[in-house]
């Protein structure tokens, strides 16, 4: 159910990444702190081992090590006060501070194979130390021994405590403000969502003839699709009313004709007959009419219908080679390679177009038609040429018109690019008539 909430899903998704976030600065400033505080306490016990090693001296009466003073630290001399420093001499005698009391501290030989190394001793009196032991000489290193501070660690250890406790409560304090935060921005930032939903309700219930409203710039996308898509559908609902009543309009002449000759009682049968077979073909016709423009208009834009052209223009030139038979037509294709041409429509309306147009340079040409076809934006673009009469300038709006005829003793209904016409408008196209360089008359189609 999270996939199908944008709420849940920036939410679960926020609050992973402030957990995320907060667990991993925890950690991150706890250990730059505790790196940070060790430091200081290493160097602070630097500080002394070169505080005692500066008291260090021969004794001139007995030829042995000794301090020339006491430390002024007084927990030097506190016993187990946690701050403790030891000499090791040659011989192996020690020499110590007095708050070691009776105890000695465990050098490690292993830690001081070096210069100066820091380690842990843990067996004085249950005291975690830190111990920093160098080794020293004196009198051109005629005189060897080992100089060893520590350090009781509690109060170290117990300051990185406290301050990972405070980090935690502030870090916490953090994630609630973030939390807040993130309710405003899911409140704020979805809230146009609201309003969106609102104007479609409107126009759902009839109060708006399209999505109306200011919605954030991420959301122009959508509302101009579906106010695209509305005016689609709009379109399509008031074509489909107006052919409906263009067709009923039209049936009403050939019944209104029948009827009329019907009550003729002059009229014989072979003439009754006669004109009762030319209505019923104009009826078909008109039928036939509407029906082609219905089925583009719910057709026409639809990304899901592609169509190859070439295979269609090749199939009805084929069919015109028959048509046209006796007039020995030189038909070409004049880009039959290409094969990627793609009509966004239904293969039947893409052959009514190419079929409207070879079918009327067939009937005007002399010896030679010309089609080619290429792309043309995001569309497609045919061009039928022929070598025919052509047409007067002045005519090209009317041959355009269902029902004109050019010449009227050419036999046809006048209807073929009339219909090339109404089904390229239903594609958004555009259809242009010009003079053909072959010296007849030159069609262009554009289909968006």
């Amino acid at each position: 159910m999270i996939l199908n909430s944008i709420r849940l899903r920036i939410t679960v998704a926020s609050l992973a990444a402030i957990a995320i976030a907060i667990f991993a600065a925890n950690i991150l400033i706890a250990n730059l702190f505790k790196e940070h505080a060790v430091k200081q306490f290493e160097s602070t016990m630097r500080v002394q081992l070169n505080q005692i090693a500066s008291l260090v001296a021969v004794d001139q009466k007995s030829g042995r090590i000794a301090l020339t003073s006491q430390p002024s630290e007084p927990r030097w001399s506190a016993p187990l006060s946690g701050y403790y420093w030891q000499i090791n001499l040659p011989d192996g005698q020690l020499l110590r501070s007095r708050s070691l009391w009776d105890s000695t501290l465990n050098v490690s030989q292993k830690e001081t194979a070096g210069a100066s190394n820091f380690y842990y001793i843990n067996d004085l009196s249950n005291q975690h130390l830190l111990a920093l032991t160098k080794s020293l000489s004196i009198d051109g290193a005629s005189i060897k021994f080992l100089l060893t501070v520590a350090s009781d660690t509690k109060d170290l250890d117990d300051s990185i405590l406290a301050f990972q406790s405070s980090i935690q409560g502030y870090l916490l304090i953090l994630a609630i403000v973030l939390l807040a935060i993130l309710f405003l921005q899911i409140t704020f930032g979805l809230s146009p969502l609201g309003a969106l939903k609102k104007a479609l309700h409107k126009f759902h219930i009839g109060e708006a003839d399209k999505v109306n409203g200011v919605f954030p710039v991420e959301f122009n996308p959508l509302v101009v699709e579906l106010n695209a898509v509305i005016e689609k559908n709009s379109a399509i609902v008031t074509r489909a009313k107006t052919q409906a009543g263009n067709l009923a309009h039209a049936m009403k002449t050939p019944i209104a004709v029948i009827s009329n000759a019907l009550e003729d009682k002059n009229i014989s049968d072979e003439s009754f007959k006669a004109l009762v077979q030319e209505q019923i073909s104009n009826a078909k016709e008109q039928i036939d009419w509407n029906l082609a423009k219905a089925r583009a208009a719910t057709a026409s834009k639809n990304p899901r219908l592609k169509t190859p052209v070439v295979p269609v223009i090749e199939s009805i030139v084929a069919v015109m080679h028959k048509v046209y038979a006796e007039k020995d037509l030189r038909i070409e294709v004049q880009n039959p390679t290409a094969s990627s041409s793609i009509f966004n429509g239904e293969e039947h309306d893409l052959q009514e177009i190419v079929g409207n147009l070879l079918d009327n340079a067939c009937k005007w040409a002399k010896t030679r038609v010309d089609i080619s076809t290429a792309s043309y934006r995001d569309g497609l673009q045919i061009v039928v040429e022929d070598d025919g009469f052509g047409v007067n300038p002045a005519d090209y709006g009317k041959v355009l018109r269902r029902g004109f005829r050019v010449d009227e003793l050419t036999q046809g209904s006048g209807l073929g690019l009339a219909i090339v016409d109404d089904l390229v408008s239903i594609y958004d196209g555009s259809i242009e008539l010009g003079q053909s360089s072959l010296g007849g008359l030159r069609v262009q189609v554009r289909l968006g």
